[in-house]
């Protein structure tokens, strides 16, 4: 009978694309909601086997080898078995045509060689390898998140070995073969038990999964392929970004191996806020303060903009306190530039101790308008 396939993205709740950050992140949820000690629901025993199934998908898209693995066949272990007695191909579940044919060829090429066309056996080379993410930050201002702006970002990176062109052997010395595991990187492993055979795969020891070796090592990359250099990129701060926002630079992560694209560079963005201002969705909210014979006669003030400049406010007589005013089109802009939120401004009125002068003058206002007063 054939093992059922488990899609291990789907169990944690995560995209194939997502990094390594998103999978843990996931997994502490996931651990969280259904370890058997901390699980509120009465079937204990579907807890229990939910939390396994959790604990495997991690095992496995936490573990850049395994990964790999599974991205290109579907699972990890034995892909025998998937020929065997169910008499469907890899994949079959679901899915694209090409990745249905295209996991069949992989795994006979790789583990058994392929003999479609009559002719001798032959072996695929290693697998290409994506370079890791590489994550980063930056901070700006309110400013820039009304305007927008650019930011030279320097970090390292791993680069391809220019000396040796990512193979990993002296300039004028070749790589051969690597005799271990045939060129594959991987090696196939059998053990038998009382419940039968069993099979594993894992990267070579011998050429550590590239599928090749050489007498003479890079001696700028030491066998590696790669080099660590200092990169600048130039990242665009959109404007009206949110704090905690992630920018996705596709190919400045890590190169890959094997030939394998390099990685991608995710930049989280921080926005720091002046004290003065409050920002909710595109609405920006500011205070201002006004006196009491103004909040009664009615005036004028100007209100300082985060991007420069001020624009004026007319606060008509008779204004109560906390009367809060909207300025449109000062806001925050809309990410995709089609509009700017508005400018909430709450007016203060500071009342004060009166002078005397002011005293004897309120006093006859009191008078006029009849209003108890303490004399």
């Amino acid at each position: 009978m054939a093992p059922s396939r488990k899609d291990y993205y789907e169990i944690l709740g995560v995209p194939r694309t997502a990094t390594p950050e998103d999978i843990r992140r996931a997994y502490r949820k996931l651990v969280k909601e259904w370890h058997p000690d901390a699980y509120k629901g009465e079937d204990r025993k579907s807890a229990e086997a939910k939390f396994k199934e959790i604990q495997e998908a991690y095992e496995v898209l936490s573990d850049q080898e395994k990964r790999a693995m599974f991205d290109r066949f579907g699972y990890v272990g034995d892909p025998s078995a998937y020929s065997r007695g169910s008499g469907r191909t890899p994949g079959a579940e679901g899915g694209h045509f090409d990745d249905i044919f295209g996991d069949f060829q992989d795994v006979f090429d790789v583990f058994f060689g392929s003999n479609r066309s009559g002719g001798a056996s032959r072996t695929q080379g290693p697998r290409a390898i994506r370079g890791e993410d590489i994550h980063a930050s930056v901070v700006v201002d309110l400013k820039d998140v009304i305007l927008g702006k650019k930011v030279i970002l320097e970090y390292d990176r791993s680069t391809t070995c220019k000396s040796c062109n990512g193979n990993g052997s002296e300039s004028g010395t070749s790589y051969r073969t690597c005799p271990n595991c045939n060129g594959t990187g991987y090696i196939k492993e059998e053990h038998r038990s009382f419940f039968g055979i069993f099979s594993n795969t894992h990267a070579c020891n011998t050429c550590g999964g590239s599928g090749k070796i050489t007498d003479k090592r890079c001696p700028d990359c030491g066998g590696r392929g790669t080099q660590k250099e200092r990169h600048q990129v130039s990242v665009n701060i959109p404007a009206g970004v949110e704090n905690g926002s992630t920018l996705r630079i596709g190919g400045h992560g890590n190169a890959g191996q094997n030939g394998g694209p390099s990685g991608d560079l995710y930049v989280s963005v921080r926005v720091e806020m002046p004290s003065e201002y409050r920002r909710n969705g595109n609405d920006l909210y500011v205070s201002k303060e006004i006196d009491y014979v103004e909040a009664a006669l009615g005036t004028s003030v100007d209100v300082g903009l985060p991007e420069g400049g001020s624009e004026t406010l007319k606060i008509p007589a008779g204004t109560s306190p906390s009367t809060v005013f909207r300025m449109k089109n000062l806001g925050v802009p809309n990410i995709s530039g089609s509009k700017r939120g508005d400018l909430l401004v709450t007016v203060r009125v500071n009342i004060g101790k009166p002078s005397s002068r002011e005293k004897k003058l309120l006093q006859q206002i009191a008078k006029l308008k009849n209003s108890k007063v303490v004399e």
